[in-house]
């Protein structure tokens, strides 16, 4: 297969990008950039990139079904409306944010938010898996992860899949739509100890191909619903995020980037660290489903 043609949006490079979220509603893709603290959105339809500033870090955005977008920051929740800048905090109860804060998430076909916590110091297993209800009502699932990151779903919706940054790991899960509850957690995807690649942000195509950012190798893969690996495509920049199809017919795969860390030697060898890359790979993604919602 051909190497697909990677090109960069049009759009202001972020210090750490994030959470790519394709809005079936707007039409736009959504970002965060955690350290810039603000929420970017890009329209392909016009090429316009817009972008808000916020009052603390984000940690994800996700379409709310009563309007606007949910925001997930470091320690809490707010509904947000990205067009007027509007912002209102929830009152959340059930996650200790002395010791861990919010990751990564997704949604799922009932509407509930899946998201993960890190250790506040990056080093201790005190992250968590949770999900929250439409009354934002707190669920823990699963305990012990330094970093949880990427979550996405089979596209029969029966398996969850969740990354583990540190120490490298990829599990899939038994998943129940209708009662929202998770069983049989198993490794799918294991990294070599001293692999340069660490996995952060994923997303499953329409074929059930499961899309995986691998910050500090310059690529993203592609793995098979069992965990065997299928391709890789390679990037100009060492550390890519996270991943999400979007564009009208979903066959456009966004990937996020950082520059965060960086020394000012890599930056010049990697212009375009930190910018929203695109890439075309031959498979369409699936609908992204918005919190408070059911597909």
């Amino acid at each position: 297969m051909a190497t697909p043609a990677i090109t960069a949006i049009d759009a202001p490079p972020t210090i750490l990008g994030e959470g790519p979220m394709w809005s079936m509603r707007d039409q736009a893709l959504y970002w965060i950039d955690i350290s810039g603290r603000r929420v970017l959105r890009h329209k392909p339809s016009t090429g316009l990139t817009e972008t808000r500033d916020l009052p603390y870090a984000p940690g994800g955005i996700f379409d709310h079904a009563e309007g606007g977008q949910l925001l997930v920051t470091k320690k809490g929740l707010a509904r947000f409306d990205f067009d007027s800048g509007a912002l209102t905090s929830i009152k959340l109860t059930g996650v200790d944010f002395s010791i861990e804060v919010f990751n990564d998430g997704a949604c799922d076909k009932m509407g509930r938010l899946w998201v993960g916590t890190r250790d506040l110091e990056v080093t201790n297993p005190r992250g968590s898996l949770y999900s929250l209800g439409h009354d934002y009502a707190v669920t823990h699932h699963s305990a012990g992860f330094v970093v949880s990151n990427g979550i996405a779903f089979s596209p029969d919706g029966k398996t969850l899949y969740h990354t583990e940054t540190r120490p490298g790991r990829i599990d899939a899960c038994n998943f129940d739509l209708a009662s929202g509850k998770i069983s049989n957690r198993r490794p799918l995807i294991v990294y070599a100890h001293g692999d340069p690649a660490h996995p952060d942000g994923c997303t499953v195509d329409a074929e059930g191909g499961i899309w995986v950012a691998e910050v500090g190798a310059s690529r993203i893969s592609r793995y098979q619903p069992d965990g065997i690996f299928d391709r890789s495509i390679e990037l100009p920049i060492t550390r890519p995020t996270s991943v999400m199809f979007g564009g009208p017919d979903l066959a456009t795969l966004y990937i996020t980037s950082m520059r965060f860390r960086l020394s000012e030697e890599d930056l010049r060898q990697q212009p375009l660290a930190g910018c929203l890359l695109a890439v075309h790979v031959g498979v369409r993604g699936l609908p992204e489903p918005m919190f408070g919602g059911a597909a």
